[in-house]
């Protein structure tokens, strides 16, 4: 498929904590990207309401427990998250760890998720070797947003990290099909040389 043609939908979570397994997803942010194009207008944002809420987590995402206790739950809203990414690729800043909280809340509900993923730093430091760039130091959320001159008002709200990860990836994106290129498939495969390079050390800076 034709990477401008592509479903994709940046995603990020404020969880109750980062234990997989234990843990519990108290908001969902999501921005669809048509191609090269941030569908900011379809933009989704959800609190969910946690069985158990941890109070030291209030430090990082600031959210109130009492506006939690008026939000649905995961349950109440799976169907319509799900229909949400279903037939997309998952893009996000470490996106294997909100992936694997969807998947564990979605399998309690019955529904399977098999989604494709792109994270954000793996995009980078593959654009980085196959260019002969040096990557930078800490690929960090802010450094990547600083790098490609994207403004970060706000920073740890769902909706407002899944926004600026869809601005690094639209960048991302349209510097991989000035490379050369052009369908998903190709995309996955740049991810991979670009990992495999950093393993093996083809490139020498």
């Amino acid at each position: 498929m034709n990477i401008r043609n592509a479903k994709f939908i940046s995603v990020d979570l404020e969880t109750t904590g980062l234990n997989q397994k234990k843990d519990e997803i108290i908001a969902i942010g999501a921005v669809p990207i048509l191609g090269t194009r941030i569908m900011a207008g379809d933009s989704y944002y959800r609190l969910v309401k946690p069985n158990k809420f941890r109070l030291e987590s209030i430090r990082i995402h600031g959210l109130d427990p009492k506006e939690l206790e008026k939000a649905p739950t995961f349950s109440e809203i799976a169907d319509e998250v799900f229909r949400l990414i279903e037939d997309k690729i998952i893009v996000g800043y470490t996106v294997e760890m909100d992936y694997n909280f969807l998947k564990r809340a979605f399998k309690k509900e019955g529904y399977k998720l098999e989604n494709q993923r792109v994270d954000v730093i793996d995009l980078e430091r593959a654009i980085c070797y196959i260019l002969g760039e040096r990557p930078i130091s800490v690929i960090s959320l802010e450094k990547l947003a600083e790098k490609y001159r994207i403004k970060t008002p706000y920073r740890h709200n769902a909706l407002a990290d899944a926004f600026i990860t869809a601005q690094v990836f639209q960048v991302q994106l349209l510097r991989a099909i000035k490379y050369g290129i052009k369908t998903v498939d190709k995309l996955f495969e740049l991810i991979k040389r670009g990992e495999i390079d950093r393993q093996f050390g083809s490139h020498i800076f």
